[in-house]
C-alpha cells in the first residue's frame, strides 16, 4: 500500500559531500548544465541524451518527473554537490509496476565526478527510499552489455547480476543486449562489496 510522500521536504541522503533530493523545477538550469557537460558520456548509453538537448527539455523532464511522482509512477532525485550546490547527477526509480511491486533503478553522474562512488551511494539511497516508502520489493538495474561503468555501479550497490538478457533494451531504434541486476530489501542490509 502506497503512502502519501511529501516530495518537497524529502532529502533521502546527505553527507558532507553530497545530498540526494527530489527534483525541483527551479533546478532546470543546473540540470541542463550537468547534462550538457556530460553529453558525450551519457549519450553513449541513454537515448534521451542527444546533441540537441536543451533547457526546454530539462524543464519538460522536471515537470513530467513531478507529475509521475504524484501518481506513484516514478521517483526522480538530483544528486547535489553540497560544497557548491551543483547538480552532479541523477538517480531514479521508474517504470514502476505496482502489480509486481518492482521498478527500474537508473543513475548517471556528471563528468568530473565519476569514479568517486557517488552513483552507488545515491542508488542505494534511492533503493532504500523505494523499499521503505513505496511498497516495492524488487528493483532492477538494466545496463547495456557494453556499459561497464554502470555495471560496476550496480555491483557496488550490492545488486546481484541475474543474467545477460538478449534484446532487453532498444537504443535509437536498435535492440541491445543488457545485463540485468536486481536489488531486494535484504540486499541493503548486507555490506557493500569492496572492489579495487
Amino acid at each position: 500500500m502506497l503512502h502519501p510522500i511529501d516530495r518537497e521536504r524529502q532529502i533521502i541522503y546527505c553527507d558532507r559531500a553530497i545530498e540526494v533530493r527530489p527534483l525541483g523545477l527551479r533546478e532546470a538550469g543546473a540540470l541542463f548544465d550537468a547534462v550538457r557537460q556530460s553529453m558525450q558520456a551519457i549519450s553513449q548509453w541513454e537515448a534521451w541524451c542527444t546533441p540537441d538537448y536543451g533547457l526546454p527539455d530539462a524543464k519538460l523532464f522536471l515537470q513530467r518527473a513531478i507529475e509521475q511522482w504524484q501518481v506513484h509512477a516514478a521517483y526522480d532525485f538530483n544528486i547535489i554537490d553540497r560544497t557548491n550546490g551543483l547538480v552532479i547527477g541523477s538517480v531514479a526509480v521508474n517504470q514502476v509496476s505496482q502489480l509486481n511491486q518492482m521498478a527500474n533503478l537508473g543513475y548517471w553522474v556528471r563528468e568530473g565526478y565519476t569514479g568517486r562512488g557517488i552513483a552507488a551511494v545515491a542508488a542505494r539511497a534511492a533503493a532504500a527510499f523505494a523499499f521503505a516508502k513505496t511498497g516495492l520489493t524488487r528493483l532492477e538495474i538494466v545496463a547495456q552489455a557494453g556499459n561497464l561503468r554502470s555495471q560496476r555501479v550496480a555491483e557496488k550497490t550490492g545488486a546481484t547480476l541475474e543474467c545477460l538478457a538478449r534484446n532487453r533494451l532498444v537504443f535509437h531504434g536498435e535492440p541491445r543486449d543488457a545485463k540485468v541486476f536486481s536489488l531486494v530489501p535484504a540486499d541493503l542490509g548486507r555490506p557493500v562489496p569492496v572492489h579495487d
